[in-house]
């Protein structure tokens, strides 16, 4: 069992500009599924903050849904090609109901699933999704943006199957997840050495170490790292979305 937590906020040069926070975040816990998604609307695009929340939306019940088929088809690429045309539909009607086109809600996509004893991470466009396994903090799926930055793809993009990283995994030593857009990655994440800093573990933690009664009190601590010290650290959106491993009864976070 995990315990989560997601935020997004507003960016400071949003602010200036009048733009709305184009940042989303979901959960969904569904038949012993959870799932956590982050979707960053493109600075571009007329309204992509709507397409980000249909993705959030979106993927967290298709992720639900698709979980157990996932983590045993072998034909990866196939997957990838059903979430996008699956989360590129909802998007479509979300465009044809507000009387736009789809490029108008280009977003990026992360989102991971955890189960049982297995996980599924998948990824579209930029930010970073990492886990702390065996007690280290580790990148599963970087930037794609890596070498040229404000260029990236969106899940409307043409190549948004060819360049998702679908990612299958044990959750044997895996105490949490971390997914985060591209404004706390440019605080959280060092692109030389592709690493996370060390304060990712420490929020990982944090959710898994809080007990059932602190629930409130580690939600306003990351809503006030997000909202403050990160976001003051950028001019971007800043949204974060986490899962820490509720340690067995009577054993503490290591």
């Amino acid at each position: 069992m995990f315990r989560e937590f997601h935020h997004q906020t507003r960016g400071r040069g949003h602010v200036e500009d009048g733009t709305p926070c184009q940042d989303r975040t979901a959960y969904l816990n569904r038949a012993g599924i959870q799932v956590l998604c982050l979707a960053d609307g493109a600075g571009s695009a007329a309204r992509s903050e709507l397409g980000a929340q249909a993705l959030v939306e979106e993927g967290s019940k298709l992720l639900a849904d698709s979980f157990r088929s996932i983590v045993t088809r072998d034909d990866g690429a196939q997957i990838k090609v059903e979430i996008v045309q699956r989360l590129l539909r909802r998007v479509e009607r979300v465009a044809k109901r507000r009387r736009l086109v789809v490029r108008d809600l280009a977003a990026t996509f992360l989102g991971v699933a955890v189960s049982d004893d297995q996980f599924i991470a998948a990824h579209i466009g930029d930010g970073v999704i990492g886990y702390v396994k065996d007690g280290e903090m580790k990148v599963i799926s970087g930037p794609e943006n890596d070498e040229f930055a404000n260029q990236t793809t969106f899940v409307t993009s043409e190549s948004a199957a060819t360049n998702m990283r679908l990612l299958r995994g044990s959750l044997v030593g895996v105490s949490g997840f971390v997914l985060m857009s591209d404004g706390p990655a440019s605080v959280l994440f060092d692109h030389r050495s592709k690493t996370l800093a060390p304060a990712c573990r420490k929020v990982v933690d944090l959710v898994s170490s809080a007990g059932n009664f602190s629930v409130p009190s580690y939600r306003y601590q990351l809503r006030r790292l997000l909202d403050t010290k990160i976001r003051d650290s950028t001019k971007d959106d800043c949204s974060l979305a986490i899962f820490g491993r509720v340690p067995p009864v009577g054993e503490a976070v290591a």
